[in-house]
């Protein structure tokens, strides 16, 4: 257990309602669940995790080839242990892949956590797509007559009753057409029929001088939101973030299943929290969910059962402070 106290972001935070201490940017060589069950309940804002995925993938210490059954009955367990401790209004981002051999292991595991969470929105997280003959991002070629290379995962969004406001636009792109950015007259047109007129010609006829100035007033208000947000829309739920290039094993360590800094940044800022809320890893393997956070100015909380990943981990994550 190694408790890097950083100057830039509490070590520590004490729960209101429980009056429990809570232990932030350190990463716990324990069983997630268990421990996940011991904190406070309702203490943390955000989970950003991947868990092993069943593939029997070659991990150090963690067997991956339980039995189905088996495997979905640890989902649950797990699921239950991370609701205990999520706030109301917080976000569960659940990365999930699968195989060729075994395409519904995404799907089933969102069944699971279907039974605790409501899925606010499904998102695939795209590694690699061509586009007019060019190919860009990474992906492990398959050698088969079979199957095509699989070059998305599943990046599920929980929440606890599926209507917690986010901030969609902070992970946006720029509008292709500057008229686009100029949505004043649409804006107008939802706040007259709010008020109960049938359109904006309707309004300007039939309103008192009291019903025009409160439809300038708001209209002034959302238009300069508009505007403070920049040249940017929705972008959807298709999320292209390609691996980083990592050449060499000091940079990505021993583990066998890593997923890009960017990709946690992007499900925090998507999220809306404000800093210092505590985001938690229950799989925190090499320690990229930490170092995101770190970035996005907020504590975390990780778990592991490999000493090697945590070893590794903790140096990630102190030589990026160091930066």
């Amino acid at each position: 257990m190694i408790d890097l106290n950083m100057s830039r972001i509490s070590p520590k935070l004490i729960d209101v309602e429980s009056n429990r201490l809570i232990k932030t940017n350190i990463i716990y060589k324990d069983d997630c669940i268990k421990s996940m069950l011991s904190l406070p309940e309702k203490s943390i804002d955000i989970c950003v995790t991947s868990p092993p995925y069943n593939l029997n993938i070659n991990y150090n210490t963690y067997k991956d080839n339980k039995s189905r059954e088996e495997y979905l009955d640890w989902i649950n367990e797990f699921t239950i242990a991370l609701k205990h401790s999520l706030k109301d209004d917080g976000h569960f981002w659940f990365n999930v892949g699968y195989s060729n051999k075994d395409p519904w292991i995404g799907m089933d595991v969102a069944q699971i956590v279907r039974k605790h969470f409501k899925l606010q929105n499904n998102f695939i997280w795209v590694k690699s797509i061509s586009i007019n003959d060019v190919t860009t991002g990474h992906f492990k070629p398959i050698n088969s007559e079979r199957y095509s290379n699989t070059t998305w995962e599943h990046l599920f969004h929980f929440t606890k009753d599926g209507n917690v406001k986010c901030d969609k636009v902070s992970v946006g792109v720029p509008f292709m057409y500057d008229c686009n950015i100029d949505q004043s007259s649409r804006i107008k047109g939802k706040i007259v029929k709010k008020m109960g007129f049938k359109n904006q010609k309707d309004f300007g006829k039939n309103s008192t001088d009291i019903q025009k100035k409160e439809a300038e007033n708001e209209l002034s208000i959302r238009t300069l939101n508009k505007k403070e947000r920049g040249n940017k829309r929705d972008k959807g739920n298709s999320w292209y973030v390609p691996y980083d290039t990592i050449s060499n094993k000091s940079q990505k360590g021993s583990h066998p299943a890593i997923f890009p800094i960017k990709l946690v940044e992007d499900c925090i800022s998507f999220s809306n929290l404000k800093e210092n809320s505590i985001l938690i890893d229950p799989f925190i393997g090499s320690g990229t969910s930490a170092i995101a956070a770190i970035n996005k100015k907020l504590k975390y909380i990780g778990y592991d059962i490999d000493s090697n990943y945590i070893e590794f981990a903790n140096q990630r994550i102190s030589e990026h402070i160091k930066k």
